[in-house]
């Protein structure tokens, strides 16, 4: 049975500077090594991207339920993006824990420091369901804007 419903996400790809710099932060973060490191680059790679030329430095991380690449752009060169979550196009990676304060107190073993305290969802806050669900906002050394949430009601999967 082929799998045409867009069902199963494969990866999420993150762009950052420096793939050396980056991959102790994900394995600190995600408490497994990267599966693997190489390089693809050339012209039939870059005009599926929509680029002239591209060369990528790049790990893969397995987690459980996805896979993550970590993507170096060596050629072009990449810029940063500057974004904020209420922004049209902007994304974010949510990662699903059990308890969101034990989660919390290892990002800051980790030397991360998230925007705000978590969250605890009540009904004051205009929900129909999901009362007791936290979540927590932070960033990767580049910014790129994650998520944790320990989920309840509706925001639970399966």
């Amino acid at each position: 049975m082929s799998n045409s419903g867009f069902s199963t996400i494969n990866h999420v790809g993150i762009t950052v500077k420096s793939l050396d710099k980056a991959i102790p932060f994900y394995e600190a973060l995600f408490g497994v090594k990267v599966a693997n490191v190489d390089q693809i680059g050339g012209k039939r790679m870059a005009a599926v991207q929509g680029l002239d030329d591209t060369l990528i430095k790049y790990a893969n991380v397995h987690l459980d339920n996805i896979n993550i690449d970590i993507l170096e752009y060596v050629e072009p060169k990449s810029s940063k993006a500057s974004y904020s979550n209420e922004q049209v196009s902007a994304m974010h990676m949510c990662f699903e824990v059990d308890d969101i304060q034990a989660a919390v107190k290892r990002l800051k073993e980790i030397g991360v420091e998230p925007e705000g305290e978590p969250m605890v969802f009540t009904e004051e806050d205009g929900l129909k369901a999901g009362y007791g669900t936290g979540v927590v906002y932070f960033q990767d050394p580049d910014g790129a804007h994650l998520e944790l949430i320990e989920p309840k009601g509706p925001f639970q999967r399966g």
